[in-house]
């Protein structure tokens, strides 16, 4: 009886241990000894004269399997967080590929230390000849395609199919934004970044039309949208500050917005106001109307294509044109008379905000135009407060000062909006009012949910499932990133439906270049890093998929 190892080991780049030709190693039956130690002493000895290097690499390929493996078997057994009946059956038919490149992602997310030097370190390593592929082939493997669509429309049209199929609409949009720091952006950029945002909205336009021939039962909405960022479609943002100060100058000027905390509400009279400010340039002026021309053009393709445009809110030293713009659009393409197609984007964590969607609701009332817009909690909490500091402004800063007063705003609009809706279905049999709460909370989720069925918007089915009327599901939607909070995206999925199967939730997909992209994701990571640290966030991210993976692998343990 004799067993014969056939497995080679590289140690390093002059060592390697080859153990395929050594003499069989023969059992006793009898005896219980056997001849191998003569291999072992070979084995020990080729080792110890092994390179640094090739024991280095052995060390860290050995400790990387076995801390992969030690991660996948524990993952989930302490976590006390419940799991979801409809996520389970969703994860289930996600294949093993790409809940592994998953799992990888989120176990990287989760580390502060990893988030922080992230982009650093891809910028050192895309710049070594060597590294370079290896690096762009792990960051694509992995974060790349947990997190974003693709590299163009093209790519992210297969995933987009995939989500309708599991009644998930998306909301699609190309990554090249401003430097945090205001500086100027290469023209060129500027036109590729709105031939992308065109593409986009024709791809989504045609699939618009493929799940959704008939839009008149859904308030002219198909759950096909295309998002954008005003700070990426002009050269140099600098345009943008002169013109929101221009603004609230005139305010001031007029006695405005005295009870309204930094950086107010939009009026009549905004836009002129920023064209027209004593620090605005010529340079700044031009640029300016060049950008309404832009958006304006975006904004009549989306009413052709019947694609609704998401105009991103940014940070506060920009938002008072970028809400100036926004209302001007809105004025001009929701009209009552067809698709309504500007969506606004309102941030929760800002404390203007229970006064601004109280006027903004009232303000469309009374001009005659159908009021959309996007709930955030909000991304630049970080550099809201480094600025405001910066600048040694007196008094409490544009932010909440706690995340319970953040959740307390965005639920008091959760609420408001639903409860708008609601009354104007009652009144007239239809609503101008659309949100869309976007949200990787739950507990806001539930809120949300148990308020369609409270405020007569849903009925529950025999099987516990919550139907929304076809008068109220153009109205209202919940939304997720894309790759991410999956779990939740699913369990509403699974919650609350429409007769039709129109979808309820969207995720929003990004996609671009990867070196475009990858200096977006990680800024997007530092801002949020207290929330991927925390419940429910990359942790666990990183245990859901784990249970999954280990479920696979080992399907005699329990889930």
């Amino acid at each position: 009886m004799f067993l014969a190892l056939r497995h080679r080991a590289v140690l390093g780049p002059r060592t390697t241990l080859f153990v395929a030709r050594q003499p069989p190693i023969r059992f006793a039956s009898t005896t219980g000894h056997f001849n191998a130690r003569g291999v072992w002493n070979d084995v020990l000895l080729r080792w110890r004269n092994a390179s640094k290097n090739g024991k280095r690499v052995t060390y860290l390929t050995g400790g990387t399997s076995l801390a992969v493996l030690g991660l996948l078997l524990v993952d989930g057994r302490d976590s006390d967080e419940a799991t979801d009946s409809h996520d389970v059956k969703a994860l289930s038919r996600v294949p093993f590929g790409k809940l592994f490149t998953g799992w990888i992602a989120f176990t990287f997310c989760s580390s502060p230390t990893w988030v922080d030097i992230s982009e650093t370190l891809y910028n050192v390593l895309s710049r070594i000849p060597i590294l370079e592929s290896i690096t762009d082939f792990f960051v694509i493997r992995t974060f790349f395609n947990q997190f974003l669509g693709g590299k163009t429309t093209d790519d992210c049209i297969p995933k987009i199919q995939a989500l309708r199929y599991n009644h998930i609409g998306t909301l699609l949009g190309y990554n090249i934004e401003a430097e945090l720091d205001g500086s100027s952006k290469d023209p060129r950029l500027i036109r590729i970044q709105t031939k992308h945002v065109l593409e986009s909205i024709e791809a989504q336009g045609k699939l618009g039309r493929e799940f959704c021939p008939d839009t008149a039962r859904t308030s002219g909405d198909s759950r096909s949208w295309v998002r954008i960022k005003v700070t990426g479609l002009l050269p140099h943002p600098i345009a943008l500050l002169h013109g929101s100060n221009a603004i609230l100058e005139a305010r001031d000027a007029k006695g405005l917005d005295k009870d309204v905390p930094y950086p107010g509400l939009p009026h009549d009279g905004d836009w002129e106001a920023a064209l027209s400010g004593k620090q605005v340039t010529a340079s700044d002026r031009r640029q300016l109307l060049d950008l309404y021309s832009t958006l304006d053009m975006i904004m009549k393709r989306g009413r052709e294509n019947n694609v609704r445009i998401i105009v991103d809110a940014e940070q506060t030293w920009y938002q008072p044109i970028i809400d100036s713009l926004t209302d001007e659009l809105m004025q001009k393409y929701n009209t009552l008379d067809g698709p309504a197609t500007c969506v606004a984007s309102f941030q929760a964590y800002l404390r203007r905000y229970p006064q601004l969607l109280e006027q903004q609701i009232q303000r469309a009332q009374e001009k005659g135009y159908k009021l959309l817009f996007k709930q955030v909690r909000g991304a630049y909490i970080k550099t809201e407060g480094e600025r405001w500091t910066k600048e040694d402004r007196q008094g409490p800063g544009p932010v909440w000062g706690t995340k319970a007063e953040t959740d307390a705003s965005f639920n008091y609009g959760v609420e408001k909006a639903l409860r708008a809706v609601s009354k104007q279905i009652q009144e007239s049999g239809c609503s101008v009012l659309g949100a869309v709460f976007a949200t990787h909370n739950s507990c806001s989720v539930d809120l949300g949910i148990r308020l369609l069925e409270e405020y007569g918007l849903a009925e529950r089915r025999s099987d516990g499932k919550l139907i929304v009327s076809n008068e109220a599901a153009g109205s209202v939607a919940f939304g997720q990133l894309y790759g991410m909070k999956d779990d939740l995206t699913n369990k509403i999925v699974g919650s609350v439906t429409t007769k039709d199967g129109f979808p309820l939730v969207v995720k929003s997909m990004s996609y671009g270049d990867l070196k475009e992209c990858l200096p977006f994701l990680a800024r997007r990571a530092t801002e949020n890093k207290a929330v991927l640290e925390g419940r429910g966030g990359a942790r666990s991210e990183r245990v859901r998929l784990g249970r999954e993976i280990r479920r696979r692998l080992l399907p005699w343990t329990s889930y």
